[in-house]
């Protein structure tokens, strides 16, 4: 039987990551998941997300059956399985399934995030953009065997080209020119939260350059921005550099 290369991606929302899982199914062999531990987060918090019914009628409630779905993909023989997941999903959590699996942290400017977040959760807390838990994540991944990088997505989106086969040389993966393009439409493995929050995503065809930082936020969301920041530039620090020959 084929082994499963296991490529677990963490991120906060708003932060591409649903262009980046488009990306990655189009790599031959490799299968997808979108936020595999959705229902526990709902459950544990009691949060009423868009589609909150459908997502727990569709996906599993507990961590065990979460671990399950994804030990399930492996066995059906693909050669890579790519999760996409969601730092804030993976708060009290196990880890150990994922032990050999190769990380990849993106991470993204607060400012972006809660800007492109409250439009659709305008209560939006730190705990909410996941980048706290990234940084504990992270930490917590240092006896982890398998390799792992933090990557800034708009540093990627400036030049995928050049980004693309340096992030998955680092991940010691092949990299295939097909990454950079998808058809656009609905996917058979979006989430059922996709109504609310892929519409845009859906729409695209390829990566965009980044869109500027903005006007400087207010009130609450400047406020949040500033108690993210600290976090964000940690990881920040210990990135891949890409945009160099």
């Amino acid at each position: 039987m084929i082994q499963t290369r296991l490529i677990h991606a963490i991120s906060g929302p708003r932060n591409i990551s649903t262009a980046l899982m488009y990306s990655f199914a189009q790599r031959p062999g490799c299968v997808v998941i979108d936020e595999p531990f959705y229902g526990p987060y709902l459950q544990r918090t009691g949060l009423d997300h868009p589609g909150r019914t459908e997502i727990l009628a569709q996906l599993p409630h507990t961590p065990i059956d979460c671990i399950a779905k994804i030990e399930q993909f492996c066995q059906q023989g693909s050669r890579e399985l790519y999760l996409k997941n969601m730092a804030h999903h993976m708060v009290g959590m196990p880890w150990e399934w994922a032990k050999d699996a190769v990380h990849i942290f993106w991470i993204r400017h607060p400012r972006k995030v809660i800007r492109s977040f409250a439009k659709v959760w305008p209560q939006a807390q730190l705990a909410d953009i996941g980048i706290v838990e990234q940084v504990e994540q992270w930490q917590r991944l240092n006896n982890f065997r398998g390799p792992k990088l933090v990557v800034d997505s708009d540093e990627m989106l400036i030049n995928p080209k050049l980004a693309f086969p340096k992030i998955l040389a680092a991940l010691g993966l092949s990299y295939y020119e097909a990454m950079l393009n998808w058809e656009p439409g609905e996917k058979p493995y979006d989430g059922p939260w996709a109504p609310y929050w892929y519409k845009n995503v859906q729409a695209s065809q390829k990566f965009v350059p980044p869109s500027p930082p903005g006007e400087t936020l207010t009130g609450k969301y400047y406020e949040l921005e500033q108690h993210a920041l600290p976090y964000y530039e940690e990881l920040w620090d210990q990135r891949l550099i890409l945009n160099t020959p």
